[in-house]
């Protein structure tokens, strides 16, 4: 099945101050970085038997790739998660591969991931964020929707699914924009959410 898309607008951002004991540093291009990245990765995003060649793989070879805005967060100095934003045409920045260290999930790691994509966008002049999900990353889909990304409806599957996750996970009341990033609809109007 193909990934939903999510949708934000960039909004003016500092960098984020440290979180929670969590802080956030840039990829320095070492091989010791990108076996962090790789260990990141593996289960969530990339196979278990990669090694660092899955980080050219997935990442430099990427339109619009640039080291300079890919960044880990760091846990008293352990690497625990990463994100990345690419720089596409138009004032467009994709958010690309966000994992997270599945012990750390649920503290807040995914918003300041957000938050740190965001700031990235904007210091680079973008306007708009996309990013790609499969449904099934369910903490990835939240932690999206918390740091403002909303549901792109790309044709009537894409609907269904979005209106289907959104239920199950009790969401009510989240505007969606169509294939133009316009403003499409209200899904779920009006659910009771339950506590």
């Amino acid at each position: 099945m193909s990934q939903l898309i999510m949708f934000k607008k960039v909004v003016p951002a500092e960098y984020p101050e440290a979180y929670a004991g969590f802080t956030f540093r840039r990829f320095n291009g070492s091989d010791e970085d990108k076996q962090a990245w790789v260990d990141i990765c593996k289960g969530s995003l990339i196979g278990e038997n990669n090694d660092i060649t899955a980080y050219d793989r997935c990442m430099t070879n990427e339109v619009g790739y640039n080291e300079n805005y890919v960044f880990f967060v760091m846990k008293d100095e352990k690497i625990i998660a990463t994100t990345s934003v690419l720089l596409w045409e138009n004032k467009t920045a994709r958010v690309h591969m966000v994992a997270a260290n599945p012990d750390y999930r649920g503290q807040g790691v995914g918003k300041y991931l957000a938050d740190i994509a965001n700031a990235a966008a904007y210091e680079s002049g973008c306007e708009i964020a996309t990013l790609s999900t499969d449904i099934f990353r369910i903490p990835a889909v939240k932690s999206y929707l918390r740091g403002g990304f909303i549901p792109v409806i790309t044709d009537d599957e894409a609907e269904a699914r979005w209106i289907k996750w959104l239920n199950e996970n009790n969401y009510a009341d989240i505007s969606a924009v169509d294939n133009n990033y316009n403003f499409a609809k209200v899904l779920c109007v009006n659910n009771e959410v339950k506590k």
